[in-house]
């Protein structure tokens, strides 16, 4: 059982469940049965009551305490009627229709329950349901400041209102171990505010500085234990944000210096999630990031909004360089994003076998050589050593899980191409859900990489030529050529040649290594009719 102000696993706090002998509170229990209540009552789950038994059933367990059997063997027995010789590694009925819950979720959240103060969250990697907070502190002045469009420091009147974050998080923390004890910050803290302001006001006048260096701002929950992914959309001072995967982000935190940003949404190349990089952190600044022990990959988020071929301001290279330092070494020197990956384009750097300091902490350091660093996200995922996360992707809009539990995302990080709506039985595999889909036209993808070597494996499949209108035979039809960074894998690539219409082809390419900016550059260059691809896989075979 956790405790009431435990970690959830999306990275926000997540109250406790509500068994017998629990500390969360009735209140507490019956706002969450209410959540629960208003999603199952909505259009969104009316229409599917499939779904909506799946999210009645794990939260019913959550409510009852019984969390520890909240799995996947139990979940397709009770809920989808599996036999006792349920095999999850053949049946992935589990993880398919909790991927769709996720997804109707978030659906929600962003229809009809836009105004709900409690969001229920199913996190990538585990079936427990959360019920977080989409409002940091919970109260009236945040729930008025979401329903007036403005932020919560923006909406509450007095000194109260413009504490900063820091301030606020611990009177939030103190608020867990007793309500009396916030009474008593409140007070302490009025008149700390007292004092201080005028002798803030004397210390601008004088040239005397304090010997102690800045602390970072931090974020509640990082005072409890956590061995999951950390990620912080930078520059974000509202409600959590969820991306195009599903994935909680946290709102900015545990920074020191620098200021927020808030830009329009613009059109960003090489990315599902461009709403992302409407975000970031500038100035000179820093994050303090706390850690468990372990072995993490770091991915940094970049793009170049402001500097570029199109902007007003012109510029574009040698327009913002900066350093990026990890734990006091050199992880970023004289970083150009528009020479790294071009204007208004997402460029994420990947890092792997990345540890906190003897400290406890990732120290991220960021400083300007021209112009001033900007970054759009953090994040830390726990992973092995020496070996980056696999990069699995299906050229569609949907997930897929294949027979050995892989989950296979919707493909990113392209330039160029269109989704094809194509759909044929392909044959030859024992994934046709990788064969679903494809991109075609002339389009490459940047797969962001850290040092090492890779094996790159490509999914063909002819789905058009030498099926139905286009007659019996594909063969000649459509030919191109498949490059990474410049050096050609395949020439004259005839899919329908080599296995016929309508059957998989997988071509593995081993041995490759990242350009300078950290990518791998998969060209698909058509010599006739248009180059495609099914789906792609990235693999690390440094050890």
């Amino acid at each position: 059982m956790v405790s009431k102000e435990s970690v959830s696993l999306s990275g926000r706090t997540a109250p406790s469940q509500t068994a017998p002998g629990s500390t969360a509170t009735p209140s507490r229990a019956a706002e969450e049965r209410r959540a629960l209540d208003a999603v199952l009552a909505s259009s969104t789950f009316k229409k599917n009551p499939r779904l909506a038994s799946l999210l009645e059933y794990i939260c019913q367990k959550y409510f009852e305490g019984e969390t520890d059997t909240i799995k996947e063997y139990s979940i397709a027995a009770d809920v989808f009627r599996r036999p006792v010789a349920f095999d999850q590694t053949t049946d992935s009925i589990v993880r398919v229709e909790v991927h769709r819950l996720r997804r109707k979720l978030r659906e929600y959240y962003e229809t009809d329950g836009a105004q709900a103060q409690i969001e229920i969250v199913v996190a990538t990697g585990h079936y427990l349901p959360e019920f977080v907070d989409r409002f940091p502190l919970g109260t009236a002045a945040a729930s008025s400041a979401h329903n007036s469009g403005l932020d919560a420091d923006d909406s509450a009147g007095g000194t109260m209102a413009r504490f900063s974050h820091r301030t606020r998080a611990r009177l939030r923390l103190l608020s867990i171990r007793s309500p009396r004890n916030l009474e008593v910050a409140v007070y302490a803290l009025t008149a700390a505010v007292a004092v201080l302001v005028p002798a803030l006001f004397w210390m601008r006048h004088t040239r005397a500085h304090a010997n102690q260096a800045p602390q970072p701002v931090p974020y509640p929950s990082q005072i409890f234990a956590t061995d999951t992914a950390v990620r912080i959309r930078c520059g974000y001072r509202k409600k959590i944000y969820k991306d195009q995967d599903g994935n909680v982000w946290t709102e900015d935190h545990d920074f020191v210096g620098g200021w927020p940003v808030d830009t329009a949404n613009r059109p960003i190349a090489r990315t599902r999630d461009p709403q992302m990089y409407t975000t970031y952190r500038t100035g000179t600044f820093s994050y303090v990031i706390p850690l468990a022990p372990g072995t993490y990959e770091l991915r940094l988020y970049f793009a170049e909004t402001m500097f570029g071929p199109l902007s007003t301001l012109g510029g574009g290279e040698n327009s913002r360089v900066f350093n990026v330092q990890m734990n006091g070494k050199p992880m970023l020197t004289q970083f150009d994003i528009v020479e790294d990956a071009g204007a208004s384009t997402a460029d994420m750097r990947v890092f792997k076998d990345v540890h906190p300091g003897a400290d406890g902490n990732l120290r991220l350091d960021f400083s300007g050589t021209i112009g001033l660093p900007v970054i759009s996200g953090i994040e830390i995922i726990p992973s092995q050593p020496g070996r980056l996360l696999p990069i699995r992707m299906v050229a569609e809009n949907n997930f897929y899980v294949d027979k050995s539990g892989n989950l296979w995302s919707p493909d990113s990080y392209f330039n160029g191409g269109m989704l094809a709506l194509d759909r044929a039985e392909v044959q030859g595999t024992d994934n046709p859900g990788l064969y679903a889909g494809g991109r075609y036209g002339n389009f490459n993808y940047a797969l962001p990489v850290d040092q090492g070597t890779y094996a790159l494996t490509l999914y063909f499949s002819e789905k058009y030529w030498g099926l139905g209108a286009t007659g019996p035979n594909g063969a000649g039809n459509r030919t191109f050529d498949v490059y990474c960074n410049g050096i050609a894998l395949v020439r004259d690539l005839d899919i329908a040649k080599e296995v016929g219409p309508a059957h998989a082809l997988q071509k593995t390419f081993r041995g490759l290594h990242p350009n300078a900016q950290g990518k791998l550059i998969v060209s698909l260059v058509p010599d006739k009719n248009y180059a495609t691809v099914d789906a792609v896989e990235v693999e690390d075979e440094s050890r």
